[in-house]
């Protein structure tokens, strides 16, 4: 027999049937399955007064015992001086719903974990900090998950506010006035074309492909920023180059290359997806190598203004915008601050990598001489 559980509101019916025919608690509790004290309890804390004595607070010695209400009571009718009560379970179910509503609400943390939990969100979200990463770096002093840290911050407990996150707000429904008119539509992108990426994959499914783009500036700039990320690990290279074309474009892998080898490019870089901008135009430039004259790596091509062809460099571009806001200039940005910036993401704890960062997922693939030397001498 169970000792204890949560009353349901039928054995309530049954209970205040058993009263009212004289059932003794003992009975009751075989009969619903409960513990005998447990229904005793039920009936004391649900009891209702409903014939209150007026300037008498006595109460009636036999309401010290089962059934705690007056319900059968021989006297009830007659010239009783006591307040009487009764057992009803419909009210009893109201009192048990309120009860447990109201022990839900509010937030189970004193008042000097809560502010710790404050300053240390607050700090990390002004650093362009994700929840989660906040949470991984900070996981002895932080004792709440992730779904709570942003329950906290939805319901307002918390000085970060939803507009301080980066993607809480809705966005804005998209105008498409103006589409991008590329000047290389006689460039021959036989066997690059998004089907023969598909093609490719299908034909060497364990193959790593690398997804290539720029950022984005706005008119006045000279400066724009390389985004090259390795989407199994997160992994990203970056490079700020001043007036880009598809020359230096070229050098950017050239210097890969240089500093990896040849060998080491064919096995890191087997293949490239990106768009159709004329930076990345030049096939050949891309794809052989400068050292050997043999091919180091394939590049494919995505379909024009299907930006979801490569979404894994579209997501590292949305990041980069924590730092590199729209409508902002990156002219005045130098190889140094790209450089911390890329180390920055790298060293991100990321849910998808359960945690470790991108640069724990490199190194546990293609070990740390390879990492070091591609990642602190490549810009």
């Amino acid at each position: 027999m169970k000792k204890w559980k949560h009353i349901n509101f039928e054995q309530r019916k049954t209970i205040a049937s058993g009263i009212s025919h004289n059932m003794k608690v003992k009975d009751l509790g075989i009969l619903l399955n409960l513990h005998p004290t447990g229904i005793s309890r039920e009936v004391k804390r649900n009891r209702i007064l409903v014939e209150p004595i007026k300037n008498n607070n006595e109460i009636c010695p036999k309401l010290n015992r089962w059934p705690y209400v007056c319900t059968n009571c021989k006297k009830r009718y007659f010239d009783c001086p006591f307040n009487k009560y009764i057992y009803n379970a419909k009210n009893a179910q109201n009192n048990a719903d309120y009860t447990l509503k109201s022990s839900r609400n509010g937030i189970d943390i004193d008042n000097e974990e809560m502010k710790l939990i404050d300053h240390i969100i607050k700090v990390g979200v002004d650093n362009n900090k994700s929840i989660y990463q906040i949470k991984v770096e900070n996981n002895n002093s932080i004792n709440k998950s992730v779904t709570t840290l942003y329950r906290y911050i939805n319901k307002g407990y918390l000085t970060t506010s939803r507009l301080d996150l980066p993607y809480a707000v809705k966005y804005k429904k998209r105008k498409h006035n103006k589409k991008y008119e590329y000047s290389n539509n006689k460039i021959d992108r036989s066997n690059h074309t998004y089907i023969d990426y598909l093609a490719f994959r299908h034909n060497n499914p364990n193959v790593y492909v690398w997804q290539l783009d720029f950022l984005g500036a706005i008119k006045t700039d000279s400066n724009n920023i390389l985004s090259l990320i390795l989407p199994e690990l997160q992994f990203t290279l970056l490079d700020i180059i001043k007036n880009p074309d598809s020359k230096k474009v070229v050098q950017f892998f050239d210097k890969i290359e240089e500093r990896i080898g040849i060998d080491n490019f064919k096995i890191l870089i087997p293949a490239i997806l990106t768009d159709r901008d004329p930076c990345m135009s030049d096939i050949d430039g891309i794809t052989i190598s400068k050292i050997t004259g043999e091919e180091r790596c394939k590049l494919f091509f995505c379909d024009p203004y299907i930006s979801t062809q490569k979404p894994n460099v579209e997501n590292i571009n949305k990041q980069l915008r924590l730092f590199f806001p729209k409508k902002s200039s990156v002219d005045h940005i130098t190889k140094q601050d790209i450089k911390q910036i890329n180390y920055t993401l790298l060293n991100k704890p990321l849910r998808s990598l359960d945690s470790f960062t991108p640069s724990d997922a490199f190194i546990k693939v293609f070990g740390e001489e390879l990492y070091n030397k591609l990642f602190k001498n490549i810009i």
